[in-house]
């Protein structure tokens, strides 16, 4: 079938990799489904099981269907060669399988999901779909492209949702133009989408806050956790993660301390499930570095998020991590061991700013570690809060949709304004007075927001 709509994504999708979500990091989890679950004027608020279009069936695409179809919507699937939507179809059907075999899902409901996936050879396979979601290259226009030959087709309610992970969904809704600007959101999906909890829910410009609704009760009904965003760089995820990478190269180029050094104190003490350096081997240098200064530079080159020039010379090396063996662990061997070693310098602290980390420390973990892994875990963790009350004070999200975010998103142990509340406000803005003392850039000064309680 040639497809009508011109090329998709060629299978080349965009995956965003978090802690979590690969093979082989470590981590594993279990997988968690929930049961199966019109007029021109706004979309029906019902959340029981409907039609679903998925426009491309690479990684995300198949995750996004195998999770709808789990829970008992149809799904018509789409991509450039019915031969991909085949295989996905079948790569479904497999990973249902070895769920049948470890007893986590009956034979018939496995056999009842895999019979609600549909090929779609055209875009009036999606004429009575409730929701089309696209899941196709990072691209804009490529984006544009392919919806623009969808829309037409769909219902005059059927929302149309981009999985887009940094691209701005206001745009995509501007491209796509009336009357389909009020009716088209973000449903960003982690990968892979089967597992990952998380999905942000973005309002573009012109999105009716009906839309927002229906797309939230939708993605719970699916077992997922919803946190919703603005419409600005990186979202809620890649915008409030950034600090939890960056200070931690920051700390290396400081001297203080060896990359395993630092992973060590957010694993031990923090109860993060990856180091902050092992989690950007395993993204990838390129890919972290290129978010992290797509970030920085869109929200107009902030302190905080200034990239690390450690980290951007192992990319421009091409020292990106496990994919090439070398990041900032060499991977040549059985064990990883560091690539580079940083510490430089004997690690000494002030009075006023042990007080303020051991304070702090005290309160936010069960058993504090020595004084230079409290010093690891106070620094980033600030960072990380500095960085979330700031998304919160641009409108980013409300606070408790970013806790939601870095929890399911990026499975951090606690959310950051969590940690606010558990370790107290005075003690956090000490930590945070205390740390801006030892910069230059005044990165670590408390928002104003701060001083306002929780």
């Amino acid at each position: 079938m040639a497809s009508p709509i011109g090329v998709f994504s060629q299978l080349h999708f965009t995956i965003t990799i978090q802690m979590g979500q690969v093979k082989n990091s470590g981590y594993k989890e279990k997988i968690q489904y929930s049961d199966g679950m019109t007029n021109h004027s706004e979309p029906s608020l019902s959340t029981s099981p409907a039609s679903l279009g998925v426009i491309g069936a690479g990684t995300m695409g198949a995750g996004i269907a195998q999770v709808a179809s789990m829970a008992g919507w149809k799904v018509e699937l789409m991509d450039v060669d019915e031969k991909v939507v085949q295989a996905a179809i079948e790569g479904i059907a497999k990973r249902l399988n070895r769920l049948v075999e470890k007893e986590r899902l009956t034979p018939a409901a496995r056999d009842e999901a895999v019979s609600r996936l549909l090929v779609a050879t055209s875009p009036d396979c999606f004429r009575e779909c409730d929701l089309v979601i696209e899941a196709i290259v990072e691209d804009l226009d490529v984006k544009a492209k392919v919806l623009g030959g969808i829309v037409p087709s769909l219902r005059d309610d059927a929302i149309i949702a981009t999985n887009t992970s940094s691209l701005s969904v206001s745009r995509i809704a501007q491209a796509l133009g009336e009357p389909y600007q009020s009716r088209t959101c973000g449903m960003h999906f982690f990968n892979p989408a089967p597992l990952m909890k998380l999905c942000e829910v973005i309002a573009g410009d012109q999105t009716s806050p009906e839309v927002v609704n229906r797309v939230t009760q939708i993605a719970q009904s699916w077992g997922k956790q919803v946190a919703r965003a603005a419409d600005v760089p990186g979202f809620i995820v890649n915008h409030v993660a950034r600090p939890y990478y960056l200070e931690a190269f920051r700390i290396l180029e400081d001297g203080y301390a060896r990359p395993d050094d630092v992973d060590n104190a957010m694993k031990s003490l923090g109860g993060f499930r990856m180091g902050p350096l092992e989690l950007t081997d395993l993204i990838g240098q390129d890919v972290n570095t290129a978010t992290t200064r797509s970030v920085w530079e869109q929200l107009d080159k902030p302190p905080l998020l200034h990239p690390s020039a450690l980290q951007e010379s192992l990319a421009q090396a091409g020292h990106l991590g496990r994919k090439t063996k070398r990041g900032v662990y060499d991977y040549t061997t059985e064990t990883p061991t560091p690539s580079i070693d940083t510490k430089a310098f004997p690690f000494e602290m002030s009075e006023a700013l042990r007080e303020a980390v051991n304070n702090f420390v005290t309160r936010a973990v069960d058993r504090p570690g020595d004084e230079l892994q409290n010093y690891i875990f106070a620094r980033i963790v600030g960072a990380l809060i500095v960085q979330a009350t700031l998304a919160f004070e641009r409108g980013v999200a409300q606070r408790d949709d970013i806790d939601i975010a870095m929890k399911y998103g990026v499975n951090y142990p606690h959310g950051p304004f969590e940690w606010v509340t558990q370790i107290g406000t005075d003690k956090v803005m000490s930590l945070l007075d205390a740390l801006n003392e030892t910069v230059d850039d005044n990165r670590f000064a408390p928002p104003e927001s701060l001083r306002v309680p929780v």
